[in-house]
């Protein structure tokens, strides 16, 4: 592994920790999962996007280039692209809330567990998409794979 990508990677898992960090703290301050996800994300999408309405392709291509540049050990493939819905899938072991061999471990370590990061992530997703006018929700799947679904409804004519 090259020194950038040593790098990068370290600075992706620092990401992570400050992330997951905030929601242990949020739930230490009795506020839950949910709450951290919905202070944390709930302006900046319109401007992250640069367009007030994207596509559910859109939105979920853009998702992918971020993911790619900040989540570097999470493998996913683009399973579905219309206008109209989107999915991405997250490959077993990885996912945005933890990877690698102890994937669950830097949560633990902060005190909360797989069940608070899925409820914070599938919150900050929906949060998040709502400010574009779209869904946007991951679903944890049997068997350690993740699906992340958007839809984006058709304008009303």
């Amino acid at each position: 592994m090259t020194l950038i990508k040593r790098q990068w990677h370290r600075t992706a898992r620092g990401r992570l920790k400050f992330e997951l960090a905030g929601v242990a703290f949020a739930r230490k301050k009795g506020f839950t999962p949910e709450d951290y996800a919905n202070h944390l994300w709930s302006t900046g999408a319109v401007k992250w996007m640069g367009k007030a309405k994207p596509t559910a392709e859109e939105y979920l291509l853009k998702e992918a280039e971020a993911f790619r540049i900040l989540y570097p050990e999470v493998v996913f493939t683009v399973a579905k692209l219309s206008d109209h819905e989107a999915e991405l899938i997250f490959t077993s072991g990885g996912c945005l809330g933890g990877w690698g061999k102890k994937q669950w471990a830097m949560a633990q370590s902060l005190g909360i567990g797989k069940g608070h990061v899925c409820r914070y992530c599938r919150q900050a997703f929906r949060t998040w998409a709502k400010q574009l006018g779209i869904q946007a929700c991951p679903e944890p799947q049997t068997g350690g794979t993740c699906i992340l679904r958007v839809s984006a409804k058709p304008e009303e004519q």
